[in-house]
This record gives C-alpha cells, sequence and structure tokens, in this order.
C-alpha cells in the first residue's frame, strides 16, 4: 500500500499497473478532494497537486494518460502547465476546467473544456472521451 501526498491511498503494483492514470491539478483543495474521489471511484489511478508548478513536477515524475487542470491557479496557470506538458509530451491529453470566462485560448492545447459547475457525469464523459489509447505503462520501480 502507498499513501500519496494528498492522503489517498492506493495498492503498490499489479492493480494500481492497469488502472489508467490521471494527473489531477486544482488549487481548491475541495474540488481536487471532490474530482479525486469521483475519480478513483470510476477505477482511475489519480494523484493530485495544488498548482501548476507542483503539477509540472508530478508529470515530469512519471507517466499519464490524462492530465486534468484548472486555469487560474498561484505560481504556474493551468495554460502555461498545459504547454509546459505539450512540450515534454505532445500527445498527453489535456481537460481545462474553468469558472472563468473562456477568452482566447490557444487552440489544440486542451482536448475538452469543462465549466464549473459540472455534474460528475459530464467530469466521467470528458475523461473516457479523450481517454482512447492504452493506459501509460508505468516506469519501471514507480509506485
Amino acid at each position: 500500500m502507498h499513501i500519496h501526498p494528498t492522503g489517498s491511498v492506493s495498492a503498490v503494483g499489479g492493480a494500481e499497473s492497469s488502472l489508467r492514470r490521471v494527473l489531477l491539478v486544482d488549487d481548491e483543495a475541495s474540488i481536487v478532494d471532490l474530482f479525486g474521489m469521483i475519480l478513483r471511484n470510476a477505477g482511475y489511478f489519480v494523484r493530485t497537486a495544488l498548482d501548476g508548478a507542483a503539477g509540472l513536477s508530478l508529470f515530469e515524475s512519471a507517466s499519464w494518460d490524462l492530465v486534468i487542470t484548472d486555469r487560474q491557479m498561484p505560481r504556474m496557470d493551468g495554460e502555461r502547465l498545459a504547454q509546459e506538458i505539450k512540450g515534454i509530451a505532445p500527445k498527453t491529453p489535456l481537460i481545462l476546467i474553468t469558472g472563468l470566462a473562456l477568452g482566447e485560448l490557444r487552440p489544440g492545447l486542451f482536448d475538452a473544456v469543462l465549466r464549473k459547475p459540472f455534474s460528475k457525469a459530464a467530469l466521467l464523459a470528458s475523461v473516457e472521451d479523450v481517454l482512447q489509447e492504452e493506459p501509460a505503462a508505468i516506469p519501471q520501480g514507480e509506485v
């Protein structure tokens, strides 16, 4: 068993390795907790970060099938995080979540956009829609 920095617990090895890996980045702890619980209950392996810089660090430390990020966060906003991720792994799907007006978004940066508030069903449908490939390979020795 492994305890994540967010306090969530997951099995080490077997079962975890077959789950789709989702990195969830939002500066609101209540949002991270709620969305993380929804995704875990739907069968996803989820790691979380409370700002874009921490999210980028986690992204660089493992393989991810999907990144979900808030737009406005301290230290690094969601658009900058997405640009950094696309520079490292261009095919990584990204979902933007925001309560703000969309304004101008860089074309092709995000695979989906969810406007807050949205339903559990909308979150899961967006995640399922963008996950079309095989799960990311977990690097040897990662828990």
